[in-house]
């Protein structure tokens, strides 16, 4: 998505889970909620399981896993409790669960005045205060829905912000605030995010597996090794030498 301006936007999108993060935000967060409550962990555990066993073997989409864990843990209190518990979460996940080549590339990022975007399959109850305490403004993720009494419905309020989806709700995004157009960048860890990689100017690939590096190289994407290399981040300038 390349901008036709002399001084075009600079867009940097961020996956959240295991590209900014160290660990995936979901589970763990779900775990925040129950882990007073012993009688849930067993039923949990085997839901979630027969759940997961049946995304793999194609018989669910990957929201139901997501689903199900919802319905056993976040259900079971209102909406300001999860907002101060989401809030917790995200403090000290900003505080102690960041990646140095994460914290690196937010850093290059802001001091060069890119606007930067996070753009997560999490959902917005613990995407949103992260974001908020990054000092990010614009995000994308799964959305949950409430009710009147402050509620969590048993489904989601958008589709599960994930492979396709995910670069539909960027797109969507990028019309908004970026309607003349941006430079835009990418990094994530995941293949799922092959869409939206696709999409940006500059695709950054962060510590893939073996099989999405090969992938990744394949394809000319830039690859990063923030864990393995001592090095962390490098930073990619933006090429707009061919922008008019």
């Amino acid at each position: 998505m390349t901008a036709k301006t002399s001084e075009p936007l600079i867009i940097a999108i961020f996956d959240l889970d295991y590209t900014l993060t160290k660990r995936g935000t979901w589970g763990r967060f779900v775990w925040r909620t129950v882990r007073g409550r012993p009688y849930l962990w067993f039923p949990l555990l085997f839901s979630t399981l027969m759940f997961q066993w049946q995304y793999k073997r194609g018989k669910l989409p990957r929201g139901a896993v997501k689903k199900t864990m919802m319905r056993w843990s976040l259900q079971r209190f209102n909406r300001s409790k999860l907002t101060k518990i989401a809030q917790e979460f995200a403090l000290r996940e900003v505080q102690t669960g960041l990646r140095r080549g994460g914290q690196e590339a937010l850093k290059f990022h802001k001091d060069n005045g890119h606007l930067i975007v996070l753009a997560s399959a999490a959902v917005d109850l613990v995407v949103s205060p992260i974001a908020r305490k990054l000092g990010i403004s614009e995000f994308v993720s799964t959305e949950l829905d409430w009710d009147e009494a402050g509620g969590l419905k048993s489904d989601f309020k958008s589709p599960n912000c994930y492979g396709d989806e995910k670069l539909s709700r960027v797109r969507n995004l990028m019309a908004r605030i970026a309607p003349g157009g941006a430079y835009t960048y990418f990094y994530s860890d995941s293949k799922a995010d092959l869409p939206v990689l696709d999409y940006v100017d500059v695709p950054i690939v962060v510590d893939p597996s073996q099989k999405f590096e090969e992938y990744a190289i394949s394809r000319d994407f830039d690859i990063q090794y923030w864990l393995k290399d001592d090095k962390g981040f490098i930073p990619v300038y933006p090429d707009l030498k061919n922008l008019s």
